[in-house]
Formats: C-alpha cells, structure tokens, sequence
C-alpha cells in the first residue's frame, strides 16, 4: 500500500519544479494518507476503499505546491538575471555618450536661440537637427545592444528602426516650428508633419507586427509564470481588461487627432498623458481582482 500511496502523489505533483520544500511536503502526505489509510482499515474497511476515502479527504493540495514551485523558479530566474548581466560594450558606450551630448547641445542650442529672439519656432528648428540624430541613435544603439534579458537585433533592422524614428522626429519638430510661426496655417502644418510621420508610422507597425521575440529563455520562463498567475485567478476580468484598453485607445487617438488640429499640440499631448493614466487604472483593476 506504501508503493501506491507513493506513487498517487509523485503522479499528483508531476511537472512541478523538484525542490527540497516540495519533497518535504510529499513525504508528508505520503506519511499522513498511509495513517489515515491504516486508521480506517482498523475500522473494518477494506484497502483499497480505505485509500479512496483518505485520497478523497485529501482535498486539493496543489495549490501549495503552486506555490513552492512558483517560489523555487522565481528563485532560479533571479540568479540566472544576475548572472546574465551584460556590460556595454565600448562602441555602445562611446555612441551612448556622443548621442547624449548632441541631444544635450541641441536642448541648449534651442534655448539660447529662443532666449535671444524670443521667437518659439527659432528655438526649435534650432535644435531640430541634433535631437533628430541624438534620436536615432538611441535607437540604433538600444536595439543593437545585448542585455541581460534580449539578444541584440541585426544592424540592418535597427538601422530602418532609427531612420523611422528619426523621420517621425523630423517632422514632428519641424511641424511644431512651423506651428508657432506666425501667418502659417494648419495647411503648412500637416504638409510637413504628414510626409514624415504617417511613412515612419506605418515602417514601425510593419517592424513590429514582423518582429521575431529577441527575448533571452529565463525571461521567456519568467513571462509564462507571470501569464499563469495573472490569467489563472480570473481569465473573465483580463479579458474585460483587453476590451477596455482597446476601446480606451481607440478613442484616444481620435481625440488626440482632433484636439491637434482643433484646439492646439498641447491639449492633444494632455489628452494622451490622460489616456496613459486610464490605462494604469485599468491595469490595477484588472491586477487587483486577480490577487483577491
């Protein structure tokens, strides 16, 4: 009966992470279910009924064994993220640097223009072309660089990255410098924003919808936990969550569009700080409920 009893529970918990906590609590059962086993043998029943009952009396134990083993893999993931840290190579840190000083030089560029003419749109096309390079090669050096969580990207892709990004910098600035300008109309302003934002947009969105997963395999495992703890407690709220989320973001971008060329750059941008904000709720809800 020892062997049975043994084998039930090795069966019960296959697939969970071995460690010595989980061990400790299997032979504790094993131990307990062969005293009950023995217990109501001694009362008349047979073996083999004996074990069906304290089997049923049993309940569902794997929700500390969840815990165990959520335990031990969370412990493995943090010593495998320590020790994958990976330092900035010196081509990265030289470019991190002189991409920091070209933006730094622009802000200031910018100001000194603006401060001396107290003209707005002086100040930002000013600086426009050293945020725009600054720009992406952040970029560029962010994606070609290998962290403790992702491999490096090819040069080539990170490349298109940069240029998208730095075109939809360049009309985003030069738009808002037209913007500013005095007898420019909205017409001058979405002539210059919409060549370079609208083709940089959609090279992005084609970027991301192809991208393949540069993710490391703990922080792959790290993910799957995270997806098992927060759809297991209750998968209806998460998915009232996505709803709400796409819904909140479709009709921020319809706002944000029409605060831009009804009202003005600053309430768009206010109805997007907004939008960030929703989202945060909705996340919190949707956690919350999870964890109750």
């Amino acid at each position: 009966m020892s062997k049975q009893v043994k084998r039930y529970v090795d069966d019960l918990f296959k697939g969970y992470v071995d460690t010595p906590a989980l061990e400790d609590f299997k032979e504790e059962i094993v131990s307990n279910l062969i005293e009950r086993i023995k217990g109501l043998e001694s009362e008349g029943m047979d073996e083999e009924a004996a074990f069906t009952k304290a089997i049923g009396e049993l309940g569902d134990i794997t929700a500390v064994a969840d815990d165990i083993s959520r335990q031990k893999r969370n412990e493995v993931i943090g010593q495998m993220y320590f020790q994958h840290k990976v330092e900035v190579g010196l081509k990265h840190a030289i470019g991190y640097v002189i991409a920091g000083i070209l933006f730094l030089f622009g802000l200031t560029v910018g100001f000194i223009s603006y401060f001396s003419t107290d003209v707005i749109s002086q100040g930002i096309s000013s600086s426009l072309p050293f945020i725009v390079i600054s720009g992406a090669a952040f970029v560029f050096l962010g994606l070609t660089q290998e962290t403790a969580s992702d491999y490096p990207m090819s040069w080539i892709r990170a490349l298109i990255y940069a240029v998208a990004v730095g075109g939809i910098l360049f009309g985003l600035i030069t738009a808002a410098s037209l913007y500013f300008m005095d007898n420019m109309g909205l017409h001058a302003v979405l002539g210059t924003l919409l060549p370079f934002v609208i083709p940089g947009v959609g090279i992005l969105a084609f970027l991301l919808l192809t991208e393949k997963s540069r993710h490391k395999p703990w922080v792959i495992e790290e993910q799957k936990i995270w997806m098992e703890r927060y759809i297991k407690k209750d998968p209806k709220r998460v998915a009232q969550g996505g709803l709400l989320s796409g819904a909140l973001w479709i009709l921020a971008i319809a706002m944000v569009i029409l605060a831009g060329f009804k009202l003005g750059i600053i309430y768009a941008i206010v109805v997007f700080l907004v939008t960030i904000a929703l989202q945060l709720f909705i996340e919190f809800w949707v956690q919350a409920k999870s964890y109750d």
